[in-house]
Parts: C-alpha cells; structure tokens; sequence
C-alpha cells in the first residue's frame, strides 16, 4: 500500500510551503500524500482498464520493502490550509499515461 500523489499537487504542496516559510521565518516538517493507500494491484487494474494489451508480471516483494506507507495529512491541512486537487486515483494514472505516451510519441 502506498500514498500516491499527483505531481502537480506535490508542486501545490512546496509552493505553498515556501510561502508558509517565507511568513513565519520558520521551516515545518510535513508529510505529504493524501493519507489514503493503494495496493500495486489497485494501481495495475485501473491500468489495465486504459490499455487492455498491458501485460502484468507478477513478482515477489522487494526484500525490506514496507508493507504500508502512506502519510498523516493533518498537519499539512492545518498549516498550509492546503486541499488536493488531483487525489482521485483514476485522474492521477490517466495524467501519468497521457504524460508517457506524449514522451513514447517524441522517441
């Protein structure tokens, strides 16, 4: 399971955090993310919904590989008064393969 975030609200997110340090004359650490976790397999079967000729191969886990990771937003929401744009997965994987198949389309 893991917290996956679209990269433009990852953006957003240092933005805004630049500007909350340039106010306060302070640094904060911040998790980032939208505190909600999906499996490989979620992300892979939305995948295979958008291009049926994906081939899966299935393989064991990486050795220390975490089980679950994905981040406590509170502190982000309360101190930047951020709220994502883009945390539905279904956008953040069509953003993706809209952004692949534009860097396939230039090789």
């Amino acid at each position: 399971m893991r917290d996956y975030v679209h990269v433009s609200d990852l953006a957003d997110i240092h933005i805004k955090s630049l500007s909350h340090i340039n106010a306060k004359s302070k640094s904060i650490v911040l998790n980032c993310g939208y505190g909600k976790g999906y499996s490989v397999l979620d992300i892979v079967n939305i995948f295979k919904k958008m291009n049926k000729k994906l081939i899966i191969q299935f393989a064991k886990r990486r050795p220390g590989d975490i089980a679950q990771v994905y981040a406590d937003i509170k502190k982000l929401k309360k101190n930047l008064k951020w709220k994502p744009k883009y945390n539905d997965l279904k956008k953040i994987l069509k953003s993706a393969f809209k952004w692949e198949k534009i860097l396939l389309d230039k090789i």
